[in-house]
C-alpha cells in the first residue's frame, strides 16, 4: 500500500514541475487574506454539480460537524493537501506564524498566528513564541474554531509554530465540547534539538488531545529510503491526511457498515498515543484476507507492539466483490492480539474505482511507544558508549 503512495507522490511532483503554479495563488492576493484571514472561501468550495450529485443520506449524515486544523508549516502543508482533495466531510483551517506559507495554502479558513507577536515572520523554531502568538489570539481561536463533534490537530512535532501553537488549539476545541484527535509527525533521531522540542511538545498536545496520532519519520523513510527529502516530507503530509480523511469520511459519507460519532468518542476518549496503518491485498477468499492483515499490520508508521491496544478504527473498502464476511475477517486479524477489552470498530464501503484492490485504513489506539519520551544521550557520552564498546 505504502508503495502506491510512494508512486503516486513520486508522479504528483512530476507533474508539478511541468505546469506553472505561481498564476494560482496570484489570484489571491496577499492583502485580501490579511484583511479578512479567517474567512477564505476556495474556489473548488462552490461546485453546483457536486451539490447536485450529493445523496440524501449524505446530507443527513453531515449534521457532525468535523474541523481540520492544520497548525504550523507541516500542519498547514497537511491541511493544503486534505483540501485540495476536495474533502467533503470536513472543513479545514490553516493557522501558522508565516504570512508567506500562509498565502500559499489551500483552506476553508486561514489565520495568521500572533500577527503583533511575530509580525508574520514565522517564530524561528522557538515552541515558546509560537505558544505566546497563540495565546494572545485566543479569542480569534477559539471563534474560528467554533463548535464541533470531531477537530484534528494537525502538525509537525519538533518545530516552533506547530510545536508550540498545537496544544492550545486542542485545549480551545475540547472546550467547546469536541473530541480531539491529534496527528503529528516526529522527526528524525538525527535531528537532536527537534527531537527534544518534539518530545517536551507531544507531552503537552496529549493533555490537551483524546488521542494523539503519530507518524515517525524515520519509520516512513525506511519503507522509501531513496526518496528525495522534498518527496519524503510530501509522503508524510499524504499519510497525515489519509488518516484524517479516512476517519472523517467514516463517519459522515454512507457505507455498506457505517462507523457513527459515539463509536469514534468511544474509541478516541483516552485514546493516548495512537498509530496509523495502511494496508492492501487483491483477489477473493482467504488468501486475500491473509495478504491485506499481513500488509496492514506489517506497515506500521509509528516503532510500536499492538499487544495489548485499548482500540481500533478499521476502515476497509473494496469493489464490488468485497463481502461482508471478508471484511469482518480483515478486521478480526488485525486486531487479534489487542486487549481483550478493546473497541474495535469496523466501517467497509464499496468503491467501484479500487478495481481488484482491497484498500485497508486502520487507527490503532492506546499504543505504547516509550523511546519517544526517552531523553537523548549527549553526543560525547554516545561516543564514550561506542568507545568503550571497542576497547
Amino acid at each position: 500500500m505504502l508503495d502506491g503512495i510512494v508512486k503516486d507522490i513520486v508522479s504528483e511532483k512530476e507533474a508539478q514541475k511541468k505546469r506553472e503554479i505561481a498564476p494560482v495563488f496570484e489570484e489571491k492576493p496577499e492583502e485580501k487574506a490579511e484583511e479578512n484571514p479567517e474567512d477564505i472561501t476556495l474556489p473548488t468550495e462552490e461546485k453546483p454539480s457536486e451539490a447536485e450529485e450529493t445523496p440524501k443520506n449524505i446530507e443527513e449524515n453531515s449534521s457532525i460537524r468535523i474541523k481540520v486544523v492544520g497548525v504550523g508549516g507541516a500542519g498547514c502543508n497537511s491541511v493544503n493537501r486534505i483540501t485540495k482533495h476536495g474533502i467533503k466531510s470536513a472543513k479545514t483551517l490553516a493557522v501558522n506564524t508565516d504570512k508567506l506559507h500562509l498565502g500559499v495554502v489551500e483552506a476553508h479558513g486561514k489565520h495568521l498566528l500572533g500577527r503583533t507577536v511575530t509580525k508574520g515572520l514565522g517564530s524561528g523554531g522557538d515552541p515558546k513564541v509560537a505558544a505566546k502568538a497563540a495565546d494572545s489570539d485566543k479569542e480569534d481561536l477559539r471563534r474560528m474554531i467554533g463548535e464541533n463533534e470531531i477537530v484534528f490537530v494537525c502538525a509537525g512535532m519538533g518545530g516552533g509554530t506547530g510545536t508550540g501553537a498545537s496544544p492550545l488549539i486542542a485545549q480551545l476545541a475540547r472546550e467547546q465540547g469536541a473530541t480531539v484527535i491529534g496527528v503529528v509527525t516526529y522527526p528524525f533521531k538525527i535531528e537532536r534539538s527537534r527531537i527534544h522540542r518534539a518530545r517536551d511538545g507531544l507531552k503537552e498536545l496529549m493533555k490537551n488531545a483524546d488521542t494523539v496520532i503519530v507518524i515517525e519519520n524515520d519509520k516512513l523513510l525506511s519503507y522509501a529510503p531513496n526518496l528525495p527529502i522534498d518527496k519524503a516530507f510530501a509522503l508524510a503530509d499524504e499519510i497525515a491526511s489519509r488518516a484524517v480523511r479516512g476517519i472523517s469520511d467514516l463517519v459522515v459519507l454512507p457505507s455498506m457498515m457505517n462507523v457513527d460519532y459515539a463509536d469514534v468518542r468511544a474509541i478516541m476518549k483516552d485514546g493516548g498515543i495512537a498509530m496509523i496503518s495502511v494496508g492492501k491485498g487483491s483477489g477473493t477468499g482467504a488468501g486475500m484476507v491473509e495478504s491485506v492483515v499481513s500488509d496492514t499490520r506489517n506497515n506500521p508508521l509509528l516503532e510500536v507492539s499492538y499487544e495489548g491496544a485499548k482500540g481500533a478504527l478499521i476502515h476497509v473498502a473494496g469493489p464490488g466483490g468485497l463481502t461482508l464476511g471478508d471484511a469482518t475477517q480483515i478486521c478480526m486479524g488485525i486486531s487479534d492480539d489487542f486487549h481483550e477489552e478493546a473497541e474495535v470498530k469496523m466501517g467497509a464501503r464499496i468503491d467501484e474505482g479500487l478495481s481488484n484492490a482491497i484498500e485497508v485504513t486502520a487507527v490503532i489506539t492506546g499504543v505504547k511507544a516509550p523511546h519517544l519520551f526517552e531523553e537523548q544521550k549527549p553526543q560525547d557520552e554516545m561516543q564514550s558508549e561506542i568507545l568503550g564498546s571497542l576497547l
